[in-house]
C-alpha cells in the first residue's frame, strides 16, 4: 500500500480552497457596485440658456410736477389723495379724459408731487393733452397744465410743471 503524505493533500486543499474563494469575490459585484445599481437613473444636466439683453420698448413717457405751496394745508387735502388725469382736445376744442391716464400722484418729495405715465412709440409726437389735478376724482380741478404734445422721440421725457399755488 502506498503510504500518502496528509500534509500536502491538506495543503492542495486549502490552496485550492483559496483560489475558488478568490475567484468567487473577484465576480461578485462589491457593496459599492450594487449601492450604484440600485440608485434611480437621473437625468443629466442640461445646460442652461444665459438670458440676453433685450431691448426696452421704444417709446417714451410724460412726467407731471406738481409744486406744492409752502403754506398748503395737510389737514385738508393729503397728496395721496388728489387725483390727475390726461387729457386729450378734440378738433372742436372740447376736452377729453385718456382712458389709462388717470390715478394719483406717485411720490412726493421736497414739496413736489410726481406722476409718470408710458408713451407708446405710435403716439410719439401726438397732441394736444394736458394734466388736470383734482382734490378729488370727480371734484373742480384745482389746476390745469399748459396744453403739450407727447415726446417725438422714443426714450424721450416731456416734464410738465403745474403749481397748486393759490
Amino acid at each position: 500500500m502506498a503510504n500518502r503524505n496528509h500534509g500536502s493533500s491538506i495543503w492542495l486543499t486549502i490552496v485550492a480552497a483559496i483560489l475558488c474563494a478568490s475567484s468567487l469575490v473577484a465576480f461578485l459585484p462589491s457593496p459599492t457596485q450594487i449601492a450604484l445599481a440600485e440608485l434611480p437613473p437621473r437625468p443629466l444636466p442640461q445646460p442652461v440658456a444665459q438670458p440676453t439683453a433685450q431691448p426696452a420698448p421704444a417709446g417714451a413717457s410724460i412726467e407731471l410736477d406738481v409744486q406744492f405751496p409752502p403754506t398748503w394745508s395737510w389737514t385738508q387735502v393729503h397728496w395721496q389723495a388728489l387725483w390727475t388725469a390726461v387729457q386729450w382736445q378734440d378738433v372742436q376744442g372740447a376736452w377729453h379724459d385718456v382712458e389709462g391716464w388717470q390715478g394719483v400722484l406717485d411720490e412726493f418729495q421736497d414739496g413736489e408731487g410726481k406722476k409718470v405715465w408710458w408713451v407708446a412709440k405710435a403716439d410719439l409726437g401726438k397732441g394736444p393733452f394736458r394734466w388736470v389735478i383734482y382734490q378729488d376724482q370727480g371734484d373742480d380741478p384745482l389746476a390745469t397744465s399748459e396744453p403739450f404734445y407727447l415726446p417725438s422721440l422714443a426714450g424721450a421725457i416731456t416734464r410738465i410743471q403745474v403749481s397748486l399755488a393759490p
